[in-house]
């Protein structure tokens, strides 16, 4: 996705249907618009409270998501500053990396990156020919990598040397992808506030649910990742918040929004992320570790961290963020 995109007001659909007509496959969405952006009040002399953020936290006060904190380990240059809408780990410990074609002209890729010096090992291109934008990828069962695209409307699937295999039909608009904790089917994201719950085999729609946050759906989830315990607490689905710095912990099962933390203490924020620049993007987790590595969209590092329990409440931060987030793409009260 370009940043235009990307800073597009997010939409609140209802939940996608796949139809078949005419042999072929089709999408139907229910009529929605964009979603207004509710504009504060100015602050008054008499009213000095009445800020954005304590508006926030005034009409998204359900109950809160556990608070974690992030550690940074170890630091390697993101070299050529990719585009990234992929970061994932394969079974046999790779750091994997999706890059989509931007600027325009850069073309899309799927690279190996070497984890003590950031250098590119292999770099592949096949099947990703422009105009295809590759987004997340996720590798769903020992050797089988799937990878979804923007709106090229198919899958690539790899196998375990990323040896291009074919294309699937894949009707919907890719954001992010991540395997079942099973790994037998696919979760998926699409720009709204539903997780798609998609078929392995030919990406039908198996289920969806609206991803929730203090009592509120959040639409925009980004690169995901699927972690199988995540801190002790079982399988975690973990998503970016597009455009912020957010990143929330879902269960698999139910889309609620059970953590949250952020990266702002990583790679200086720039002026330009609310605009869809340089916006953090990439969540690893490496099993044989238990690390993290994150990245952004054009991120000068690659950052290595650890994720902890945030038991003295220092982490707050985070959950203002994601009442700001809330508070910005909530349509206005009548």
């Amino acid at each position: 996705k370009d940043p235009l995109s990307d800073n597009a007001a997010v939409p609140i659909a209802m939940p996608p249907r796949l139809i078949a007509a005419a042999g072929a496959v089709a999408l139907a969405f229910t009529p929605a618009g964009s979603v207004a952006v509710a504009q504060p009040p100015r602050p008054s002399k008499r009213r000095l409270r009445s800020t954005p953020l304590a508006l926030a936290q005034a009409k998204f006060g359900g109950p809160e998501p556990r608070s974690y904190t992030v550690q940074k380990l170890k630091t390697i240059p993101h070299i050529d500053k990719p585009w990234t809408q992929g970061l994932e780990f394969s079974d046999d410990g790779q750091l994997i990396e999706t890059s989509g074609d931007y600027p325009f002209g850069t073309g899309s890729y799927v690279r190996v990156v070497d984890q003590d010096t950031g250098v590119p090992m292999r770099r592949i291109t096949d099947g990703l020919a422009r105009p295809v934008f590759i987004e997340g990828i996720s590798e769903l069962s020992k050797g089988r990598w799937f990878a979804s695209t923007y709106e090229d409307h198919i899958a690539v699937e790899y196998d375990a040397n990323f040896n291009f295999v074919r294309n699937h039909p894949f009707p919907w608009q890719g954001w992010g992808l991540a395997r079942s904790p099973d790994r037998k089917s696919f979760l998926a994201t699409n720009s709204t506030e539903w997780v798609l719950h998609l078929d392995a085999e030919n990406f039908n729609l198996l289920s969806e649910k609206p991803a929730t946050c203090r009592g509120h759906r959040v639409a925009g989830l980004n690169e995901l990742e699927m972690v199988d315990d995540f801190l002790g607490k079982g399988p975690a689905l973990l998503g970016n918040l597009i455009n912020t710095r957010v990143v929330l912990v879902l269960d698999p099962e139910t889309a609620e929004c059970t953590g949250i933390f952020h990266l702002n203490d990583l790679e200086p924020v720039t002026d330009d992320e609310a605009r869809g620049n340089h916006v953090a993007n990439g969540i690893a987790f490496n099993k044989q570790t238990g690390n993290f590595w994150v990245t952004g969209k054009n991120w000068d590092s690659m950052f290595e961290v650890k994720v902890t329990e945030d038991d003295l409440g220092i982490a707050s931060e985070a959950l203002s963020m994601l009442d700001m987030h809330l508070w910005s793409t909530s349509q206005p009260e009548a």
